[in-house]
């Protein structure tokens, strides 16, 4: 057996941790994973990366945001101190969070993200379009507004429907990755905008579905 880097470890447990997170598994384990990673990542930033990045983060989080991070972690790995301690409050998307933090160290040190964490940040954009302020670069105002009404439909369900619906955006994203990468760049390569790639796509999806 070939020996592992740090990063390449953190890579492998990071996407399976998006695999558990889109499955919808348990909160708890999704965390201790991705905390898990995420602080391999960040140790290792400032080895990799001389920019100060690994420093603006640690200011970003901040005091309480690391104690928040590193409390939930600390109970969920140790109890020969505390043994009858409870977890008063645990959010179930934190380690949604803490899985985006640890793609973006990631990406930063090996200069790409896997694919599956690919995936993961098409969801989060997805979900958070108009709070992240993309910017739209489809012509087509219909299909604009019918992709912002689906957005809005979606945040308005509960949580497990919410990642159901997510799970099955994922998987599709995993399964037609190669075949869409291939259009974006036969696209660019004939000049069309975006606009014109995704009518073609849309027709020609539509013609084969019929």
């Amino acid at each position: 057996m070939k020996p592992i880097s740090k990063t390449e470890a953190a890579a492998r447990q990071l996407d399976i941790a998006i695999d558990l997170y889109f499955a919808n598994a348990d909160s708890l384990a999704v965390y201790t994973l991705a905390y898990a990673v995420f602080k391999v990542l960040f140790d290792v930033y400032p080895h990799r990366r001389d920019d100060g990045y690994a420093a603006q983060l640690d200011e970003l989080i901040a005091a309480e945001g690391w104690r928040r991070m590193a409390g939930t972690a600390n109970f969920l790995k140790h109890a020969d101190r505390d043994p009858d301690a409870l977890l008063k409050a645990h959010d179930p998307e934190l380690g949604r969070s803490v899985i985006g933090l640890a793609t973006l160290l990631y990406r930063r040190i090996s200069g790409d993200f896997t694919l599956k964490m690919r995936a993961f940040d098409y969801w989060v954009e997805e979900e958070a379009y108009e709070e992240l302020g993309i910017e739209e670069v489809d012509e087509n105002v219909a299909r604009v507004e019918e992709h912002r009404r689906v957005r809005e439909a979606v945040r308005a369900t509960p949580r497990d429907q919410r990642i159901a619906y997510a799970q099955k955006q994922y998987h599709s994203y995993l399964d037609n990755y190669e075949r869409l990468k291939a259009l974006v760049d036969e696209s660019q390569a004939a000049g069309l905008t975006a606009t014109e790639a995704m009518d073609k796509h849309l027709s020609g999806y539509e013609s084969a579905g019929d």
